[in-house]
């Protein structure tokens, strides 16, 4: 169901459960401070529990009354990238409210998000929102409405329609709680070079980590994954012939494909434009599983060092078959 912004202020206040739209994707949304509402988050997602929350802000003013001391350096990132696709890894001041939210931490995950509607909601709330990615736990993010309501659908109390998301991902994960060094714990749209860039006058290393420890969302746990099994192969020539299967590929892998009656082509768009590419991935695995095919195969693709090109990289590999 969707629902207005005034409509979605009433349901979070009174410690209701929506989905929101951001730059990256869809999140699951509660109040941060209320337990019976971030548990319920859990339940909809059936998410594990110690699987802690990203908790959103409307500014970085906000997000600092629940901090602890925390490196100079972060306030020059949060000038530089947000409101933006990131989030930052920080000290929690103790006690703190949140601490249902960071399932008892002693850190939280803090972002800022780049869309109108959602930081206009934001400021309205006398509370910050946890929100996860709005999906099933293990499947791929929401990039849209429609992908919301099929998942989850009478699960929650309402969609609040932003459109599709313009970035299709999610948003970079920073440790920033080192004086010295930084750690990309997850990749996303902001980049080893563009914190580099940032920080170019401060002595402070950069390390591309994708951490599996247990304090970041989607990396101990199976994540991203379509319900179809998507197996990954070298080239159209590995693909059979005789089930009823999609192959997934850039444009430039499938244009010598021929189509029958067994094969579903599902193209991500082109390797020249990246951003296209990771916007499009999550609702063609929408699409795929709509096809109600037993199988899909994905043709193996270097998709560069660039830092959108890592982010989708690192997506797709997690949505292979094992």
């Amino acid at each position: 169901m969707k629902i207005s912004i005034e409509k979605a202020l009433a349901i979070l206040n009174q410690g209701g459960v929506i989905a929101i739209p951001t730059e990256t994707v869809y999140g699951l949304a509660a109040d941060a401070t209320n337990t019976k509402a971030i548990n319920r988050i859990y339940e909809i997602k059936n998410r594990p529990s110690d699987n802690p929350l990203i908790c959103h802000f409307h500014s970085f003013d906000q997000a600092k009354k629940h901090l602890n001391a925390y490196p100079n350096y972060v306030e020059l990132l949060v000038n530089q990238f947000t409101p933006g696709p990131v989030s930052f890894l920080l000290p929690l001041k103790l006690p703190s409210p949140l601490q249902v939210a960071t399932r008892g931490s002693s850190h939280v995950i803090i972002r800022i998000p780049l869309h109108k509607l959602l930081l206009k909601l934001l400021k309205k709330l006398s509370f910050p929102l946890a929100a996860p990615s709005a999906n099933t736990s293990g499947k791929y993010s929401a990039t849209n409405a429609e992908m919301v309501e099929t998942d989850l659908g009478g699960k929650i109390d309402g969609v609040l329609d932003g459109g599709s998301s313009a970035i299709g991902l999610e948003s970079t994960i920073l440790d920033c709680r080192k004086s010295d060094e930084i750690k990309i714990l997850r990749p996303g749209a902001i980049g080893k070079e563009d914190i580099e860039w940032c920080l170019r006058n401060e002595n402070i290393k950069v390390i591309e980590s994708l951490s599996i420890e247990q304090i970041i969302p989607g990396s101990k746990y199976k994540h991203y994954s379509p319900t179809t099994p998507i197996y990954q192969i070298q080239s159209i020539k590995e693909i059979p012939s005789n089930n009823d299967f999609a192959v997934i590929g850039i444009s430039e892998d499938l244009q010598n494909l021929s189509t029958n009656k067994n094969l579903q082509i599902i193209s991500l768009g082109s390797e020249n434009n990246m951003p296209e590419v990771a916007s499009l991935l999550y609702r063609k695995m929408f699409e795929l599983d709509a096809m109600k095919v037993t199988t899909a195969y994905f043709i193996k693709r270097d998709f560069g060092n660039s830092t959108i090109g890592k982010a989708i990289s690192n997506r797709i590999e997690h949505m292979l078959a094992r």
